[in-house]
Order: structure tokens, then C-alpha cells, then sequence
């Protein structure tokens, strides 16, 4: 079912046209943090839900360095900088897409080179077509 579907299927604008200035906290870029869970966060990985143009985003945010000590159960992460410092220039973390060309003229559009990179990088179908997996 979700192999079958066409861009004009898809709700590429969930949060409604005006998410990004409606909710500004959505627009923020880099490390969330909860616990000792930290990950990348980039908005720029789905521009159109916001109203704009899909680009091919940046790289994400990676640690500086990982390890997990043997007697401890969970990683130890090292980011370049601090969380605090990070969070301390909140505004330098959102991403500025409020840029009138970078409006979508319909709901699916992208980057001509957008879908070529995004191809290399994800699973293009749900059910692989040559597994003869199940249909729901």
C-alpha cells in the first residue's frame, strides 16, 4: 500500500504552512538531549513539511568521540563543545528557511539532485518486490 503511493497521496505539510514560524522551537537545529540520551536533530531532513523546498541537508551533527567503560552499561559521548554552551546560543541553532524562493510551488517539490541523494541513502520501497512479502 505504501509502495503504491504518489507524491499527490502523501500530506507533505502536517504541521500546516506556517509550522516553522508558529513554532519556532521546530526549527531548531542540533543535539536534543533527554537523560543520557542525546541525538541530532535537523529540520532541514524534511523542509517540506514546513511549506519549503526540499534540499539535500548537511551532515549531521556527530560526536567527537564514544566509548563505554567496561564496567559501566551505557556510552560515554563527547560532543564538540558543551551542551550548555550549545544551548546557551539557542538562536544561532535555527535553521533560516524564511527565504520566499524557497517556498514549494507544490507540496512534493525538491532539489533536482535531491532525489538521487536521497536514493542512496534510504530504502526506496517498504516490502522488498523481490521477497514476495505479504500484502496487507
Amino acid at each position: 500500500m505504501l509502495d503504491e503511493m504518489s507524491g499527490e497521496d502523501v500530506s507533505w505539510t502536517p504541521y500546516g504552512r506556517d509550522a516553522g514560524t508558529e513554532v519556532l522551537r521546530s526549527l531548531y537545529t542540533g543535539v536534543i538531549r533527554f537523560a543520557d540520551v542525546a541525538e541530532g536533530y535537523d529540520p532541514a531532513r524534511c523542509r517540506r513539511q514546513f511549506g519549503y523546498r526540499q534540499t539535500i541537508p548537511r551532515t549531521m551533527m556527530v560526536p567527537k568521540d564514544v566509548y563505554r567503560p567496561a564496567s559501566c552499561s551505557t556510552y560515554i559521548v563527547f560532543w564538540e563543545g558543551s551542551m550548555d554552551q550549545l544551548w546557551g546560543n539557542l538562536p544561532s541553532h535555527f535553521l533560516h528557511i524564511a527565504i520566499d524562493s524557497d517556498l514549494c510551488e507544490y507540496p512534493s517539490e525538491a532539489d533536482e539532485d535531491y532525489m538521487d541523494w536521497y536514493q542512496t541513502r534510504s530504502h526506496p520501497r517498504i516490502i522488498n518486490p523481490d521477497s514476495g512479502g505479504v500484502s496487507l
